[in-house]
């Protein structure tokens, strides 16, 4: 079978990230998968070709794009595509288009967040466009109860497909090996490290972090907070946080492709995004055997539970997006920064959790699906 994976473009993210670890995971026996970007190749499409994935990219300048859809549908046509997996409304909606144009191929429609829909244009045509699509997908049972919301379609439209951890390249690390990253990253020896892996836009609430971290800061005169990731957040956030009493002890690491050893590094891993579909930083941190506090937003629930594995925080309503709760996010550091007994202990629990969100597992529902929509 011919697959084609459709997406405006491959930068750094986190989805795109999980794109470039399935793909060539999945039976090469099986399926002959191809990778089309709407927009233009972005860093991750040479990774993707070193592993055999061809990437072909056909510029639209809208969604309807006459243009960009006729090249699309003679892409398909070329190279005899059974099968198209779209990722996000952007590319959900030329996908569904050419099967709407009577090209005989099946549609994937994949939701990554929640509210990802900009107006009520938006909202009613994706309602028509998810209708007619084989399967839709979200990342977690929030998203899924999202779009079947929102878009009011049958329960039979939507399923969920939890994103998965490599396990071989997220995992704890002897203690050596921890002070030699450390070492590597610039950070202390012997310091309580906070990371925070995540890009820099308003919704990861980096801001929020260094306003209100402080107080357990004074506290604990170890703990350092890092920062792994950059987006355009990024300059603001930094200025805050050198205007702050414990300046010397924010940690900018910039644009990282070693997550891994970021992690591994780290001693507690930090979340208080306002929204979230299914975070693969939270898989990722489990892994490696952190406790994760995070907030109470879209899929989060689904992996973490608190006093067990990490900490989920309350939402509280605020403009533009809500905020999580303070006290509760205070609290929680608190316990975790003064008790490495309990932090290994969360951890090990944190592990067992990631294994039963496997990478292995994601392929392998993957594959079944195709297997399932193309036997129809």
């Amino acid at each position: 079978y011919r697959v084609l994976r459709l997406i405006t473009w491959l930068p750094r993210g986190g989805i795109e990230r999980k794109i470039v670890a399935v793909l060539p995971r999945l039976d090469r026996n099986l399926f002959d998968t191809h990778l089309c970007c709407i927009r233009e190749r972005g860093p991750l499409a040479d990774e993707l070709e070193q592993q055999g994935i061809p990437v072909h990219v056909v510029p639209f300048r809208t969604r309807w794009d006459v243009k960009g859809l006729r090249a699309l549908a003679e892409l398909v046509k070329r190279e005899q595509i059974d099968l198209i997996h779209a990722h996000m409304y952007r590319a959900n909606t030329p996908a569904t288009a050419l099967k709407l144009a009577g090209l005989d191929v099946a549609v994937i429609g994949h939701y990554h967040n929640i509210g990802t829909w900009e107006s009520w244009r938006q909202r009613f045509l994706d309602r028509f466009l998810a209708n007619k699509r084989d399967m839709n997908l979200a990342v977690s049972e929030a998203v899924r109860q999202d779009v079947l919301r929102t878009l009011q379609l049958p329960e039979e439209k939507v399923r969920v497909l939890h994103n998965g951890v490599d396990l071989e390249e997220f995992r704890p690390v002897e203690p050596t090996q921890r002070i030699q990253l450390r070492e590597e990253l610039g950070l202390p020896r012997n310091a309580t490290v906070v990371m925070m892996a995540a890009r820099f836009v308003t919704q990861k609430n980096h801001a929020w972090v260094v306003a209100n971290i402080q107080p357990v800061m004074d506290e604990h005169p170890d703990l350092v907070v890092a920062f792994a990731g950059t987006g355009p957040e990024e300059a603001r956030v930094r200025h805050q946080a050198a205007a702050s009493r414990h300046a010397k002890r924010f940690v900018f690491l910039g644009q990282r492709t070693d997550i891994a050893n970021v992690l591994a590094a780290a001693d507690i891993s930090i979340l208080p995004s306002s929204r979230e579909g299914f975070s693969n930083a939270i898989l990722e941190s489990l892994a490696c055997g952190l406790p994760v506090i995070a907030s109470r937003v879209g899929g989060n629930a689904e992996v973490l539970v608190s006093g067990e594995n990490g900490f989920l925080l309350d939402m509280h309503d605020a403009e533009p997006a809500p905020l999580p709760d303070r006290d509760q996010f205070l609290a929680a550091l608190r316990l975790l920064a003064g008790d490495a007994e309990k932090r290994t202990q969360m951890g090990q629990a944190a592990l067992a959790t990631a294994r039963r969100f496997s990478l292995d597992t994601m392929v392998e529902a993957t594959s079944r699906l195709y297997l399932e929509l193309l036997s129809r």
